[in-house]
């Protein structure tokens, strides 16, 4: 790792530290599983605002933002539809969607007191398109009408939406807004499809998302599904590394290289785990 790509991910460890900084609450810990950051968004929207020309301490500001408000949606997501009778569920319910609000409401002020007025409107929009697309995955799903095209795509434009709409507003060309875009989608589908396969080999449960629809084909199997799963995931990778080998300039693609090495390291780390057991 060159010196530019160290101070880069130096940065980006920073802004992950302050995040997990701002959010930690024992009481909410204590009954809420609080969603993992998605850091590898975080990265790329980091270094799309860098090459944008932004300062540093304004694109921290507005990664910061974006990365709490996907937490919220997040949490929101995490709200199941149906509890038990007991005080720790209800209180697990409850926390849930006051955890969701309160960290999609520091967003909020975070960009108020920086006087980034156009950046709410931005993701204020970007949040009303995402939660539409949960309504309409839910809806199709509920209705049982839910394709795995469609599902993948109302996936995307749930995990990608807030990224996108920055990217969207500040691109300054169709050509870097069509990348960036292009980016985003396929590093998700890449993270989607590695979640569901760790989640079907570590806990040996279908995850709802694209691994039921392997599952409805005749006669397939678990293992067929976790193979199905791999070779997507695979197929994905193959995509971002070929975007990222079409960049210019060359800095960027090296800081790039190194967040889709990270995708391999974790693919190699589960074949690993897989083989020793």
């Amino acid at each position: 790792m060159n010196k530019e790509q160290t101070t880069y991910v130096d940065e980006v460890r920073a802004i992950i530290d302050q995040i997990c900084q701002s959010i930690t609450h024992s009481f909410v810990e204590q009954y809420v599983d609080v969603p993992a950051i998605a850091e590898n968004r975080l990265a790329l929207l980091y270094l799309f605002l860098l090459e944008r020309g932004m300062t540093k301490e304004r694109a921290r500001t507005f990664t910061m933002s974006t990365a709490l408000v996907q937490l919220g949606l997040d949490m929101h997501e995490n709200v199941k539809n149906s509890y038990d009778n007991s005080l720790a569920a209800e209180r697990n319910r409850q926390l849930t969607v006051l955890a969701g609000d309160y960290y999609s409401s520091r967003y909020y002020q975070m960009l108020a007191e920086a006087g980034e007025m156009e950046a709410i409107q931005v993701l204020s929009g970007a949040i009303q398109r995402v939660n539409e697309a949960k309504m309409k995955l839910y809806m199709a799903e509920r209705d049982g009408r839910l394709s795995s095209d469609e599902y993948l795509t109302l996936r995307t434009e749930i995990d990608t939406g807030l990224y996108v709409a920055i990217v969207d507003k500040y691109a300054d060309n169709e050509e870097t807004r069509r990348f960036w875009t292009a980016l985003f989608a396929e590093t998700a589908a890449v993270e989607n499809m590695l979640g569901e396969w760790e989640q079907l080999k570590w806990q040996q449960q279908v995850p709802f998302g694209f691994s039921r629809f392997l599952l409805q084909k005749p006669g397939a199997t678990i293992a067929q599904v976790a193979a199905a799963l791999e070779a997507k995931a695979m197929e994905l990778m193959s995509i971002c590394e070929q975007l990222v080998r079409s960049l210019h300039p060359p800095e960027t693609r090296h800081v790039l290289t190194w967040i889709t090495s990270r995708y391999s390291h974790r693919v190699n780390r589960l074949k690993r785990v897989i083989e020793e057991l």
